[in-house]
């Protein structure tokens, strides 16, 4: 009977070795791997807007007209999920084309004043400004690749993306998995928050933080650790403990820190 025993103990476990290998029983994701991978996704997000965004750069300097600028920006809006607004700008900060035409306005302007230039693309192939609010009242960042006609500078491609529809589709992965993400600049400004009145928040000054600034701190001080911090629920007046996660996300000569944080669990 006890050999019995064993055999069959023996079968089970193997059985559910087996099973765990498969992949046919759920493992849990640890707060730490499932950051990495929203790192990795936002990443490739960026990486393959930027490789498109050099695509429309080649084919406009094949035909630096203003016609075919348009096209190659169309193309481009149609190609990517981030784009917003797009502008062609030449060699000496002229805007030459647009896309769509809400921003037909800009066409002629002389944009030399702000980056990109020559100077910022002798060193990167991709630029990223820093957040900011655009004309038209858009809070956003620019994403810009430099154009090249016979090896020589010719201007940038440069397009605007909501910081939410690069960060927002991550927060929605992670939530299906008791976590919420949010996003800051080193100087404290949070980019992104599920709860959007939040965006725009700086977390080292506002006096309405000052519960998270220590941790805030911490965060824009270190490219990547793990903390514990208090917070008040965001409904009622119950002060919860949160498990922080974080690390920097880098393109484009632009830094963010990505903030993974535990949800309480209901009590």
């Amino acid at each position: 009977m006890n050999m019995k025993i064993l055999v069959l103990f023996t079968v089970m476990s193997l059985i559910l070795l087996s099973c765990f290998s498969a992949g046919c029983v759920e493992q849990t994701a640890s707060q730490t791997d499932v950051l990495a991978d929203v790192i990795s996704s936002l990443h490739e997000t960026l990486t393959t807007t930027a490789d498109e965004a050099a695509f429309a750069s080649r084919y406009y300097a094949a035909d630096p007209t203003p016609e075919n600028g348009r096209q190659a920006l169309a193309t481009l809006y149609q190609r990517t999920t981030l784009t917003h607004d797009l502008l062609i700008a030449d060699e000496n900060g002229i805007v030459r084309a647009v896309y769509p035409n809400n921003i037909i306005s800009a066409l002629g302007q002389n944009l030399s004043s702000y980056p990109p230039n020559k100077e910022i693309f002798a060193g990167t192939d991709v630029y990223v400004s820093e957040y900011m609010v655009l004309e038209n009242g858009m809070e956003a960042y620019l994403l810009s690749v430099p154009i090249k006609i016979s090896e020589e500078y010719a201007g940038y491609i440069s397009l605007s993306f909501d910081p939410y529809r690069l960060f927002g589709p991550e927060e929605q992965k992670v939530f299906e998995k008791g976590y919420n993400l949010w996003v800051m600049q080193m100087n404290g400004v949070q980019v992104f928050d599920a709860d959007v009145s939040e965006a725009g928040v700086d977390l080292l000054t506002d006096p309405d933080y000052a519960m998270i600034r220590e941790m805030a701190e911490l965060v824009a001080a270190n490219p990547s650790g793990e903390t514990k911090y208090v917070y008040t629920a965001d409904i009622g007046t119950d002060v919860v403990e949160k498990t922080a996660v974080w690390d920097t996300l880098s393109f484009g000569e632009t830094d963010w820190r990505v903030v993974l944080t535990s949800v309480p669990a209901a009590s």
